[in-house]
């Protein structure tokens, strides 16, 4: 980010804290009588996770965040959090009856929210009581082994059909719970198909729940650290380069599983709305800290982009699975090999596209990655052609991750933080844009 923006460094949440039998909610005792507990926790980090680990640590109370509940001022967003069975608030805690919550600063529509919750009328099953009971009889009656106590579960997301929860077994193993919801429910549908037409690619699946959107994995490692060492960053680049040529006739297939269209087309299509959007937010950049990029610069870079995907076109190079979200977190090393997660940004385009951000993850490796894609795709392409897609993917790269799945374009709602990424990325285009390897290509 290039630009001083106010954006909060924490966030504030209040927490309804409901014991599992009772149902009754837990308030803290006062001079002046009741409040709430409240939290206050990093802004970029995980809200059920951190939540989870500030409650413990200051009550010493396991608890299960069901879901989040956002005030009509959007100031302080209400966690509704479920004791874990077994778990007894000390002596700071008073349980109140449902009906006294109007005497907090909760507004009506938080109230019949968290009344929802309490019924188990919720609409969202993941929010409903004791829906971690069943998911533990779930996975002891998938995998065949029996949890540790409920009390080592770990919970990492949470909130509007949202979950990822760690399940410790007895035996030491551990399963992974993942569920989505819209915008991202084609995960699901997306895993599933990529689980089969390249299983040693994704933490191996062991079950699914239509149900709950959700599906059971083994553990398959932890993320890479940033910049991962050579070999490290080869073992990922091989695994997807593989991954990319299995799936290189089947986009069809892919794309009615939900990955995104990124095809050439596609992307080129949006490249003079993304422009003028560009040109827009540049104009109304407050920052003095850097120069904003001139309306001919960005247009000189739109011809680039045209001219760029054009000669791409031409290659025929087959457009195949990408992952559009290609970070260190979502790729998982457990000694011997690499897995690849996360999968709600996958899409069908250009295969070199992950190539150029496998480098950009370590770019001291950056030759041992070309060489494994050159390796790879040297059955189906020429050298020639090769190696133009490599110089071209410097700029096509940043731009394939500015337009993403492309529905904020026609969006007039974007926020500040957004408009100030995406003016940083026109300037990493900008700078891609002098390579001198793209110049020649571009001037042949």
């Amino acid at each position: 980010m290039d630009e001083s923006l106010e954006i909060a460094d924490s966030m504030e949440y209040r927490i309804i804290l409901v014991d599992d039998v009772s149902k009754a909610i837990l308030a803290l005792e006062t001079i002046n009588g009741y409040s709430l507990p409240h939290m206050s926790i990093p802004s970029r980090m995980r809200p059920a996770q951190q939540l989870c680990r500030a409650i413990h640590a200051t009550w010493g109370l396991r608890v299960l965040i069901l879901d989040f509940v956002t005030a009509d001022n959007g100031n302080v967003c209400s966690a509704v959090a479920e004791l874990l069975a077994g778990e007894t608030p000390n002596r700071g805690f008073a349980k109140l009856a449902f009906d006294q919550l109007s005497s907090f600063d909760l507004s009506e529509q938080e109230i019949a929210n968290v009344a929802e919750i309490l019924k188990g009328t919720s609409q969202c099953a993941l929010s409903r009581f004791g829906w971690i009971e069943e998911a533990a009889v779930w996975v002891e009656g998938t995998t065949g082994r029996t949890l540790s106590p409920r009390n080592e579960i770990e919970q990492w997301n949470a909130g509007r059909g949202f979950a990822l929860i760690r399940f410790r077994m007895e035996d030491g193993d551990s399963y992974w719970l993942k569920a989505t919801a819209p915008p991202n429910d084609h995960e699901f549908a997306i895993t599933l198909c990529l689980s089969e037409l390249s299983p040693d690619s994704l933490p191996p699946l062991v079950a699914a729940r239509n149900d709950w959107n959700a599906w059971l994995m083994e553990q398959a490692g932890t993320p890479l650290a940033d910049r991962p060492p050579e070999h490290v960053l080869t073992y990922a680049a091989r695994t997807l380069a593989s991954l990319q040529f299995q799936t290189a006739d089947c986009p069809d297939v892919l794309l009615a599983a939900g990955a995104f269209d990124l095809r050439l087309p596609v992307l080129r299509s949006h490249i003079d709305p993304i422009t003028e959007f560009l040109v827009i937010e540049m104009a109304r950049q407050s920052s003095t800290k850097v120069a904003p990029l001139s309306r001919e610069r960005l247009h000189g870079l739109a011809d680039m982009l045209h001219e760029a995907c054009e000669r791409l076109e031409s290659l025929g190079i087959p457009e195949t699975l990408i992952h559009n979200d290609l970070s260190a977190g979502n790729i998982l090393d457990d000694g011997t090999r690499c897995v690849f997660t996360d999968w709600s940004e996958a899409a069908i385009s250009n295969p070199f596209l992950s190539c150029e951000r496998l480098c950009r993850l370590n770019p001291d490796h950056s030759d041992q990655v070309r060489s494994i894609y050159r390796q790879t795709w040297s059955h189906r392409l020429s050298a020639a052609a090769i190696e133009e897609a490599l110089a071209l993917m410097p700029l096509l790269a940043i731009y394939a991750y500015l337009h993403g799945r492309g529905d904020w374009i026609k969006s007039k709602n974007h926020d500040a933080k957004f408009k100030s990424y995406a003016r940083s990325l026109a300037r990493h285009m900008d700078r891609a844009a002098e390579n001198p390897n793209l110049s020649e290509i571009l001037c042949r």
